[in-house]
């Protein structure tokens, strides 16, 4: 159960996702993304912008084998399956859309759709079904690799363990400092920031990581008067270059 605000409930909502689907190697393009996070962004940002709050039922995300299923009461403008190509959208609750794109939780109206088509394709070779009604639901296809438990299943003596090994070089340092820039450039939660390079050690993220991106002004504090907040996120510091030119 999540009862919280709307935006600890994304970040918890979030959470919950990553902790139960496995973040499949997927590229864009010649680009590693995390499909997986992309279509978790799209699915709860779109619950928790679009609900009818004037409604009593309970809005559920459901992680299956086989797919993942949201609910949530709906002022419907229509009934049955949308359809890429032909639907329209509109927008719910103004006010509270409006903050999810200045916060970066979500883009121009319509891209929710177009993305989850996307990313599902990307990540699972299927795709969504968003089906219109007093309850909106949004059904998410799965892979097999999706839920796959992978690693040990017996219960490990809890421990830290390093995660930079001896081949971890230079420039393997570099390129990871230069990966996790530009993943950036949408403000990112520490979290998100080492789920995308595949670190569970906060210590060491800090250390190797994070730490010295904010010291290079690589990146910088979403909310930099408090940096221990909750809320905190990092962003892509963007240097605007001006051409040097000769003087006469």
């Amino acid at each position: 159960m999540v009862i919280t605000n709307l935006i600890e409930s994304y970040d918890r909502l979030m959470e919950f996702g990553r902790k139960h689907l496995n973040d499949v190697f997927t590229l864009d393009g010649i680009q590693r993304v995390s499909a997986r996070d992309a279509i978790l962004r799209e699915i709860i940002s779109n619950s928790l912008m679009h609900r009818d709050f004037a409604s009593g039922y309970v809005p559920k995300l459901v992680i299956e084998r086989d797919k993942i299923t949201t609910e949530n009461a709906n002022l419907a403008h229509g009934h049955g399956n949308l359809n890429l190509k032909t639907f329209r959208p509109f927008t719910k609750n103004p006010a509270i859309a409006k903050v999810f794109r200045e916060i970066g939780l979500a883009d121009e109206l319509g891209s929710g759709m177009r993305n989850s088509y996307k990313y599902t394709k990307l990540y699972s070779g299927g795709e969504p079904v968003f089906t219109e009604a007093d309850v909106f639901t949004t059904v998410i296809p799965l892979s097999e690799a999706a839920t796959a438990i992978v690693g040990p299943t017996t219960q490990v003596t809890p421990q830290v363990t390093p995660q930079v090994t001896p081949q971890d070089t230079p420039q393997d340092l570099d390129q990871r400092l230069e990966e996790l820039t530009e993943f950036c450039s949408m403000p990112r939660s520490k979290r998100e920031m080492m789920d995308h390079i595949g670190l569970a050690d906060s210590k060491n993220f800090r250390e190797r990581y994070l730490v010295p991106l904010l010291n290079a002004g690589k990146i910088e504090m979403t909310i930099p008067d408090k940096p221990n907040s909750k809320n905190q996120k990092y962003k892509k510091v963007n240097i605007e270059v001006t051409p040097k030119t000769d003087l006469v």
